[in-house]
């Protein structure tokens, strides 16, 4: 009997539980009508690179605003604001005071112009225009994503030239000095970004590994960064902290010299190319 009454009190209990929980076919759609900025939910806000070419160079980033709902059948309004707490400042770096967003009867998304102000920004300028929401008629305002941070980046123009991307590359390391012919090639939809075919010029090479050991870096004003590696063997990385963290370009030599490691194997190297 105990056995019984054990079993009985544990069924109780299940059923005690389960009827804590909603009918899960319940409230499976979202009834509010709210709206959002599109890349509201990106952890360090949305970035724009713009490449400055003239002084008085104007470039327009449309920035997209999402209803957030079942129901399509009304306009939406929506004014955006700038926070004071913005490093973007009007006249400077943007053309932007606010917007009035209207989102129709039947559509789900809107975009509006910040104007960027490409032609007056340094490349050593990071400014960040914080867009606000801060009304809206016919919806509310999301807690979450009604703000948004635009980051502003702006590189020079890239002096490298890859129309003929044949490279004579010379690394030096502690495993002596080393000599190959590499290509430098642009990063498909990046800009001024390039992969070295091999940043080793053949170090690796001489021991029988592959000759494919690439190190991509960035072009900003004739500065070289590295960023990551490509296709390799080997742990192409960073220079440490013992080398130079910022390469160079001279445009009137076509010299590229750029810095590298790898740590697995103690090679802190220095790789110059000369355009062929």
């Amino acid at each position: 009997m105990k056995k019984i009454y054990s079993y009985l009190a544990v069924v109780f209990a299940m059923l005690a539980i389960t009827s804590c929980f909603d009918d899960p076919g319940r409230d499976a759609f979202f009834e509010g009508n709210e709206v959002e900025f599109q890349d509201g939910n990106l952890p360090n806000g949305f970035t724009v690179t713009q490449v400055r070419k003239t002084a008085d160079q104007v470039d327009v980033v449309d920035i997209q605003v999402n209803r957030v709902s079942t129901d399509a059948s009304r306009d939406i309004t929506v004014s955006i604001g700038v926070d004071p707490a913005s490093t973007a400042i009007q006249g400077v770096h943007i053309d932007f005071t606010g917007a009035s967003v209207t989102i129709p009867a039947g559509q789900f998304v809107a975009t509006f112009p910040v104007n960027v102000l490409t032609g007056n920004i340094d490349p050593s300028e990071s400014p960040v225009l914080k867009l606000v929401m801060e009304s809206a008629t016919g919806a509310e305002v999301s807690d979450n994503y009604g703000d948004l941070d635009v980051n502003i980046n702006v590189i020079c123009e890239s002096n490298i030239s890859t129309a003929s991307d044949t490279w004579t590359a010379t690394s030096q390391s502690g495993f002596g000095t080393f000599t190959a012919q590499v290509t430098v090639t642009p990063v498909d939809g990046a800009v001024g970004e390039y992969v070295v075919s091999d940043i080793s010029a053949g170090l690796y090479a001489n021991f029988g590994f592959s000759t494919t050991q690439q190190a991509i870096y960035g072009d900003n004003c004739n500065v070289l960064t590295f960023l990551r590696p490509g296709q390799r063997q080997f742990n192409i990385s960073p220079p440490s902290d013992n080398q130079p963290q910022e390469g160079s370009f001279d445009p009137a030599t076509n010299t590229l010299v750029l810095y590298w490691s790898d740590p697995n194997n103690g090679i802190e190297g220095t790789t110059t190319l000369v355009k062929n």
